[in-house]
C-alpha cells in the first residue's frame, strides 16, 4: 500500500492539515488520476479549475459521480469551496 499525502505547515491556515490517502501499489494511471481529482477538491479547488485541469474523468465510476454531485451541492449551498 502506498499513501499520497499533502501536508500544509502554514500556523493562521484554519483548513486541513493534513490529507492523506492509502492507495494500491497496482493502481493503473486512470485511477490514479481520479485520486488525484479527490485530493484537490479536498484540499478545496473549485470544482470548475479541476474540470479544467484534469478534463472529463474517461473511467469515471458511479461512486465518483456521486461525489462530484456533492461538491458541487456544496458549493452551491455554502459557496465555501471557491477560490
Amino acid at each position: 500500500m502506498a499513501k499520497l499525502t499533502y501536508h500544509n505547515d502554514e500556523p493562521h491556515n484554519r483548513e486541513a492539515e493534513t490529507i492523506s490517502f492509502d492507495i494500491p501499489n497496482d493502481m493503473n494511471i486512470n485511477e490514479f488520476k481520479i485520486v488525484c481529482v479527490r485530493l484537490a477538491h479536498a484540499m478545496g479547488y473549485h470544482y470548475k479549475s479541476i474540470e479544467r485541469c484534469f478534463g472529463d474523468l474517461e473511467h469515471e465510476t458511479e461512486s465518483d459521480r456521486e461525489f462530484k454531485q456533492f461538491m458541487k451541492g456544496v458549493l452551491h449551498l455554502t459557496g465555501s469551496l471557491q477560490l
